[in-house]
């Protein structure tokens, strides 16, 4: 880990690949905003998983997906973009932020895992890989150049 701690421009990479994390986390907010705008073709693509035009228990299930998709515009988003300006400015705003979305992009993939293995194992996947592996790993990198913030 001291290795991530040397200084590429201004930033030592560890700072760099949190960024960069948190660009990842913004793309699986996108894909929510997705759902929220066109939600039958986030089914199709295994973003979510109930049609709003099925039978009456199927489209109760997809209201409270949709309130879901809803919620993560209100709570990740906002601490998201808080997290990049915050740690950009090296503030301990910033590191907390940080910290607070990526424990939001560990837990969000394996939720979806748990709900979505056996009809979507790709997407589920691909979520494990681009969110869940790279946010654990954001946390250890920040974590170890939390001595960058001020406080």
């Amino acid at each position: 880990m001291e290795d991530s701690r040397k200084p590429i421009g201004r930033f030592p990479f560890a700072i760099w690949f949190s960024l960069a994390v948190l660009g990842l986390l913004m793309v699986a907010w996108a894909m929510q905003a997705y759902s929220l705008l066109d939600w039958e073709s986030a089914v199709a693509l295994g973003i979510q998983n109930e049609r709003l035009a099925g039978d009456a228990a199927e489209r109760a299930w997809a209201l409270e997906s949709w309130g879901v998709a809803a919620a993560d515009m209100l709570w990740p988003l906002p601490i998201t973009v808080v997290a990049i300006i915050g740690i950009m400015q090296r503030r301990f705003y910033g590191f907390v932020a940080g910290m607070m979305a990526y424990s939001i992009g560990v837990y969000f993939p394996l939720f979806f895992a748990f709900q979505r293995w056996s009809t979507y194992p790709g997407t589920v996947i691909t979520a494990l890989v681009l969110f869940w592996a790279p946010s654990l790993l954001a946390i250890l990198s920040l974590w170890t150049s939390r001595d960058e913030f001020q406080r």
